[in-house]
């Protein structure tokens, strides 16, 4: 059985952009309500981007989701053509896959430990711990991927620098900003929250792209990808 599936790259990334607005707009009106005139209410924390295990955490989750889906496929087309760099397609969906779950269990938190950076005594950006790992893993990852990312063509390279560039901004620089701002004033407050507010946005952004940018590639790598569903007894 051939299942087909008929993908528009332009409007799948549109409406992800508009699902981004509606959640950035929503959140940000929350954050003004909270902090500008007191209002809190509980329903308001499935909408803020700056909670987890909400709709805006389940809707980027399904995003990186999304692209670890893409990327396996690529993957296993690479695979049939005993193509060199099928392994590095591979890793790439085992990443997002993990970064999938880490979105929505927050996995890296658990590396946010306050006592631990104060006896330390490090920079008030870094106090957030788990950027220190995450810079380290983003080196490696600029190294592994070199000779991968020079073979792409030119226009699928700049589809990718730009995703990783806005999701790096929003993960580790916007993660420190957001540091040093909880730090020097604390996180009750506007700044705050409206700094959060965009370090997500920031990611949501950079994944969008990225999904556009594989559909672009399998677009004019194989424009037709038949899907073959095998059921094992």
């Amino acid at each position: 059985m051939q299942l087909k599936i008929s993908l528009d790259p332009r409007k799948i990334v549109t409406y992800l952009l508009i699902g981004t607005m509606f959640f950035a707009v929503v959140s940000v009106g929350i954050q003004i309500s909270k902090y500008g005139f007191g209002y809190r209410e509980d329903w308001m924390k499935l909408f803020n981007l700056d909670r987890e295990l909400n709709f805006p955490t389940w809707y980027s989750a399904l995003m990186i989701g999304f692209c670890a889906i893409l990327l396996k496929i690529i993957a296993a087309g690479k695979k049939q053509q005993s193509d060199r760099y099928t392994k590095d397609w591979q890793l790439l969906s085992l990443i997002f896959t993990f970064l999938a779950i880490d979105e929505v269990l927050s996995i890296h938190e658990i590396l946010i430990i306050p006592e631990v950076s104060e006896a330390l005594n490090l920079p008030w950006f870094l106090h957030s711990m788990w950027v220190i790992p995450g810079t380290i893993f983003v080196i490696w990852f600029i190294k592994r991927y070199s000779k991968f990312f020079r073979h792409l063509s030119y226009t699928s390279r700049r589809h990718f620098f730009i995703a990783a560039f806005l999701y790096v901004g929003g993960a580790l620089i916007m993660e420190m900003v957001g540091s040093y701002i909880a730090e020097a004033q604390g996180q009750q407050h506007l700044l705050y929250a409206l700094t959060a507010n965009v370090e997500e946005i920031m990611e949501m952004c950079g994944i969008i792209v990225f999904i556009y940018g594989l559909l672009y590639y399998l677009r004019k790598w194989n424009d037709k990808v038949d899907v073959e569903i095998i059921i094992n007894q």
